[in-house]
């Protein structure tokens, strides 16, 4: 029977180890025996070897209790792979989650101790769904491999930095751990938005209420087509909620206008005077519309016009 070059090479690491009294490359254990020499996995996989750059080449020495073991750090005692060819002898990773434990065991903190309970281990997601072992790779890329829709809405006019690295997916998102709806990194929305934002958070005496109640009520987090992140444009937005002042249906005309019962009003603003300036934006009068200390000076608002 013919064998491969790994096959002789084992054979030849069997022979050192035994001469050696078993203190040599070979090192066994319960869980099997692993052989501490990368070149013998280079034999068949060449393609797999780590380049410089790798982060694990830089920072991990791949021990097994002492002994530097290299590729089976992660991949688990090879001898048995090696001698008989056999793929299911030797700890594989794929996608789909497979060998997922295998990560975990050195990645266990920031939050990935919860990996097993997060949304995307329940869709089956696994790491090299993700990230790539063995070339160097931007994980946060491959976001948009299932979310083309947010992608896109990167493209539009009114965003968040994201293409201009400012910020990144996982700025929002715990893609690890988070139980969350959305994978937010935190419970609330609004406390999300208020760790860039703090100035919006209040509280304030004369506060507007949809702001209190959730952001996302006014704004798109990932990109719109209106300004400032809006759902809609002003006036649109405010007169979903607030009906328009009397104002701006006051019919202008370049002459006096005469009310019924004669009385007579002089309209500085010209033909379409009022109609200009009470509906093209609600904030250019309302500017403070997340939230104030200081009182409007309008009866009818009591205070709460949210102008200074």
């Amino acid at each position: 029977m013919r064998r491969c070059p790994s096959q002789r090479l084992l054979l030849a690491l069997l022979g050192i180890a035994v001469i050696a009294g078993s203190s040599g490359p070979i090192l066994g254990g319960p869980e099997g025996v692993y052989l501490g020499a990368d070149a013998l996995c280079l034999e068949c996989h060449e393609d797999q070897a780590l380049g410089q750059s790798e982060i694990h080449t830089r920072i991990e020495s791949f021990e097994v209790r002492g002994h530097v073991v290299g590729c089976e750090g992660c991949h688990g005692p090879g001898a048995r792979h090696a001698e008989e060819l056999d793929p299911a002898l030797i700890r594989a990773f794929g996608p789909g989650g497979q060998g997922d434990d295998g990560c975990l065991s050195c990645h266990n903190n920031k939050g990935l101790q919860d990996w097993h309970a997060s949304t995307h281990a329940f869709e089956a997601i696994g790491c090299l769904d993700c990230h790539a072992v063995h070339t160097a790779s931007k994980p946060l890329d491959t976001c948009q491999t299932c979310h083309g829709e947010v992608t896109t809405q990167f493209q539009l006019p009114s965003r968040h930095p994201l293409r201009e690295g400012k910020m990144s997916c996982a700025s929002c998102h715990d893609v690890h751990s988070s139980e969350d709806q959305m994978l937010l990194t935190s419970f609330r929305l609004n406390d999300l938005c208020y760790t860039c934002h703090q100035d919006k958070e209040g509280p304030f005496i004369f506060e507007h209420e949809p702001v209190q109640e959730d952001c996302s009520t006014c704004h798109v987090a990932h990109g719109s087509v209106a300004d400032n992140l809006l759902v809609a444009n002003e006036p649109t937005l405010c007169l979903q909620c607030h009906e328009p002042h009397f104002h701006s249906g006051y019919r202008g005309s370049d002459a006096d206008e005469v009310d019924v019962g004669g009385i007579e009003r002089d309209n500085p603003f010209g033909a379409r005077g009022f109609n200009i300036a009470f509906t093209t934006s609600c904030s250019q009068c309302h500017s403070q519309v997340h939230g104030s200390d200081l009182p409007s000076q309008t009866v009818p608002g009591q205070g709460r016009g949210l102008t200074n």
